[in-house]
């Protein structure tokens, strides 16, 4: 009975998403099909806190300990987030068909959950596929418009080619050690295979984490696709592949070895680098939030990098990432709430005068995600991840991070004195915000300062589901 209680969250969303293919139009209203996907969320989060830990080491392939729960308790909150604050924006931007629009987005939040609580390949290679295929469709739900399209079949046919990476790493994985489980029995063979095996998964891995140099399809993606999907994809896809390849390498790869840490080390020294530098560039606002994912990804691989001394690069990682997530979750809800083509700096011009409360929460979001106070949870998180660098003498690495951080400021500015300092066009007036919206985005902002003021408790949190991991 404690295994298949491990399965509840998961069924509570994945069978309560059919709901949309079964009820033909009662569901069909936005905010009655809004309040429903929010109920289900809510309801596996609830499970979550009541599920026991699991006894053993694997139960059908699923664990559930208090890293698995924070990472599907982080998936659950941001998907409610998105799903709250963007309940009237799926209209609006010509997604017509609102049921399988929620059913695609509960199916891709069973995935990520299916992600972060397995323990073998083969449960890991079907949460990737089940989050990522919804994914893909919910890219193109808005079929008016030629870059959606573009964007959904450029996800689908990369992601498949990364999805053969990692599915040749399971293969070579399989080959070395005679299992597909994440934790073998006997001490893993260090051989030609094993390393292969770890390349190709960390290749695969690192696609859906969008780390340079495969990050090739974010911008499109988060560019092309309705505002209301970017704002849920920007924060779970984070978190699942996240949580997914901490496992992978304790768990299975017994980090560190001298090949994983130099292969992690360089890739959050590519993703911090190419992703500021290519924001520079942008003047779309969604296209700078997609750079500034691989750069802030990049950000969160430097204190896993330091894991290899100790829990405490997990944590400050784990921080982060809860930080990250509530300031790119609120970013990407403000500019839904302004239009269903705001994405141009100079679309969000005068903002400060149409809408002193969406404009005073976005400039807290960029503020926070260039490390600037009042954004304190976004500097507490770079002072933890940084610090974690320099305290095992990873010099070269916090150099370039601290660096990295100074040169975000030039675009992240960017938005902020459009909104206060330039002026809109006169025919424009107040933006109207939905309750629910006012609601999410507040409870964003308030986060982001909070986080920072009283960090204890969320690094009492991340703390206790790092030590889990590390001491299994």
């Amino acid at each position: 009975m404690n295994a298949l209680a491990s399965f509840t969250p998961i069924l509570a969303v994945s069978v309560g998403s059919l709901l949309y293919l079964v009820t033909g139009r009662a569901l069909e209203r936005r905010h009655r099909a809004a309040s429903v996907a929010a109920l289900l969320i809510a309801a596996a989060m609830v499970l979550l806190c009541r599920i026991p830990d699991s006894i053993g080491e694997s139960e059908y392939g699923f664990v559930v300990n208090d890293f698995s729960r924070l990472f599907a308790m982080m998936a659950c909150l941001g998907a409610l987030l998105s799903v709250v604050s963007t309940a009237g924006a799926a209209e609006r931007e010509g997604i017509g068909t609102i049921n399988e629009y929620y059913f695609l987005l509960l199916t891709s939040l069973a995935g990520a959950m299916v992600m972060v609580f397995a323990t073998d390949y083969l449960s890991l290679f079907i949460g990737v596929e089940v989050a990522s295929l919804a994914l893909y469709c919910l890219c193109g739900s808005r079929v008016s418009q030629r870059s959606g399209s573009e964007a959904s079949m450029k996800y689908f046919l990369l992601g498949c080619f990364s999805s053969a990476f990692l599915l040749l790493g399971i293969a070579f994985w399989y080959g070395a050690t005679g299992s597909l489980s994440m934790v073998v029995q006997d001490e893993v063979p260090y051989n030609t295979m094993v390393f292969l095996s770890f390349l190709m998964v960390l290749v695969g891995m690192a696609f859906k984490l969008g780390l340079a140099p495969f990050h090739l399809w974010v911008p499109d993606v988060y560019q092309g696709a309705p505002t209301s999907v970017t704002t849920f994809m920007s924060c779970i896809v984070k978190v699942a592949a996240f949580g997914a390849l901490l496992k992978v390498l304790v768990l299975g790869y017994v980090y560190p070895q001298a090949w994983s840490m130099s292969s992690l080390w360089l890739l959050a020294a590519l993703a911090m680098t190419v992703g500021n530098l290519a924001a520079l560039q942008q003047r779309s606002v969604k296209r700078m939030l997609a750079y500034s994912s691989v750069a802030q990804a990049g950000y969160i691989l430097v204190g896993t990098v330091a894991t290899a001394y100790g829990a405490d690069g997990i944590v400050a990682s784990l921080y982060y990432l809860m930080s990250y997530c509530c300031m790119t979750i609120g970013a990407f809800a403000v500019l839904s709430a302004v239009g269903p083509d705001a994405d141009d700096i100079a679309g969000l011009r005068g903002l400060a005068k149409r809408s002193p409360f969406l404009a005073g929460c976005m400039t807290l979001f960029f503020l926070g995600l260039a490390g600037l106070p009042p954004g304190l949870a976004g500097l507490m998180g770079k002072v933890l991840i940084f610090s974690e660098a320099l305290s095992y003498h990873l010099y070269g690495l916090a150099i370039l991070g601290v660096l990295n951080s100074a040169l975000a400021c030039a675009y992240y500015f960017r938005v902020p004195v459009a909104m206060y300092f330039q002026p809109g066009s006169s025919d424009e007036g107040r933006i109207p915000v939905t309750i629910a919206a006012v609601l999410a985005i507040g409870a964003c902002a308030l986060a982001v300062v909070l986080f920072g003021i009283f960090p204890e408790p969320l690094l009492a949190i991340a703390g206790k589901a790092a030590g889990t991991l590390v001491g299994r």
